[in-house]
């Protein structure tokens, strides 16, 4: 054995090295596979939103042309970039995305071969409409923030509240719309919610106070007159009634330079409102019922006769701002809001008199009166009569002289 002994260890230290030699060198432990994104297993929806049932497009007769379609999509309805990933127009057909998931999927829309115009509204008679006064007013007014008192608690000065003179505007405004043979429906007559929820009901979801009382004026109360609209009134169009305002936090001048107007219809989503379900789904069903096309007459008037009847000059947004200008001549823009998407009927946004500029709440102070005061040399109604009859005599215009 010893004389083996030798030839034994060499031949150990051959294999050894051998092995050694086969062995890799430095060879970094691989990396773990990068998992694939998760993506979302059900729809994405806005705060209180419900699941859409998108069977509900398929039961819209369309009358759009794929360039019809393409036209309003670009002009009216989505952003620039925003609408891509999720709709396919095609020649025969558009396609819509659903959310992600085992349960997504797409809807496939035909495109008619007639294409047919859009229906114009009903005449006044045989028209019902429904007048939503803009906020809630009264002691919810401070809570929306829609409440302009540059005095602070000075008992000579009247704190400027829009929901109070959104519904006073209102009360005046349908008796002049009945008069033409309209029947009106007022959402509100009151200033209290239309809802029955309450900032508190929206605390275990949303612990922060200031989100619960947003969640409470800008989405339940909201939604809450949509159902009521939709389920209820089911008119032929809505008339929102709203003022409008500066920014009011400078305390050394809180007074806006001008004093404007503008209408808003219903359109210009972003791309991350067409991530939404709920969003995306609406504003495929507002374009395929022309709601924005059919309240677009209507708007072009009553802006004619507004500016000629107050003198306010025309409102114009930056070019930074989500909204589109679907009239190159008047202050018409489309926004997605949520009103104007919730309701179902084509809706015309009325945004007059700047509640910060210092005409507007001198106007204010001197309260509702009958007939005209002189103001400036001029000989004007109250301020929520000549809103009201503005808007009735845009009325009476496009009924009698319908534009071509």
């Amino acid at each position: 054995m010893r004389r083996y002994f030798p030839l034994l260890l060499a031949l150990a230290l051959f294999v050894a090295g051998l092995i050694f030699f086969l062995l890799p060198k430095d060879t970094p432990t691989p990396p773990a596979p990068t998992p694939p994104p998760t993506l979302p297993t059900g729809p994405a929806l806005s705060s209180l939103a419900e699941t859409p049932d998108w069977s509900a497009l398929e039961t819209i007769d369309n009358q759009l042309s794929s360039t019809e379609f393409m036209s309003d999509l670009v002009g009216i309805f989505a952003l620039p970039n925003s609408w891509q990933s999720s709709i396919k127009v095609e020649d025969e057909s558009v396609v819509v995305r659903h959310h992600h998931g085992p349960d997504g999927g797409f809807t496939r829309l035909p495109f008619p071969e007639q294409p047919q115009e859009p229906n114009s509204l009903p005449p006044l008679d045989q028209m019902h409409i429904a007048i939503d006064p803009g906020h809630i007013g009264g002691d919810y007014a401070v809570l929306e923030q829609r409440n302009f008192a540059p005095f602070g608690d000075d008992p000579d000065q009247m704190p400027v509240r829009e929901g109070e003179l959104a519904l006073a505007t209102a009360l005046h405004l349908k008796p002049l719309l009945e008069e033409m043979g309209a029947k009106v429906t007022l959402v509100r007559e009151t200033n209290e919610p239309v809802t029955q929820s309450r900032p508190e009901d929206f605390l275990p979801d949303f612990p922060d106070r200031l989100m619960a009382e947003k969640i409470f004026y800008r989405t339940a109360e909201i939604r809450a007159r949509g159902e009521l609209v939709n389920e209820v009134i089911q008119p032929d169009l809505v008339l929102c009634l709203h003022y409008n305002a500066e920014a009011w936090n400078d305390e050394e001048n809180p007074w806006a330079e001008r004093n404007h107007f503008h209408v808003l219809l219903h359109g210009a989503y972003m791309a991350e409102e067409l991530a939404l379900d709920d969003q995306r789904f609406e504003m495929m069903r507002h374009l395929l019922n022309r709601t924005t096309r059919r309240a677009l007459p209507l708007a072009q008037t009553i802006s004619d006769v507004f500016l000629r009847d107050t003198g306010l000059v025309p409102f114009q947004y930056t070019p930074a701002a989500p909204a589109i200008q679907v009239d190159a001549t008047r202050p018409i823009f489309a926004r997605n809001l949520l009103a104007n998407r919730i309701y179902e009927a084509p809706t015309i946004f009325l945004e007059p008199y700047v509640m910060n500029h210092r005409e507007v709440y001198d106007r204010v102070q001197l309260g509702d009166y009958e007939g005209f005061r002189e103001i400036d040399g001029v000989k004007r109604r109250s301020l929520v009569r000549e809103y009201a009859q503005a808007v009735a005599n845009g009325f009476t215009e496009f009924y009698t002289n319908p534009p071509h």
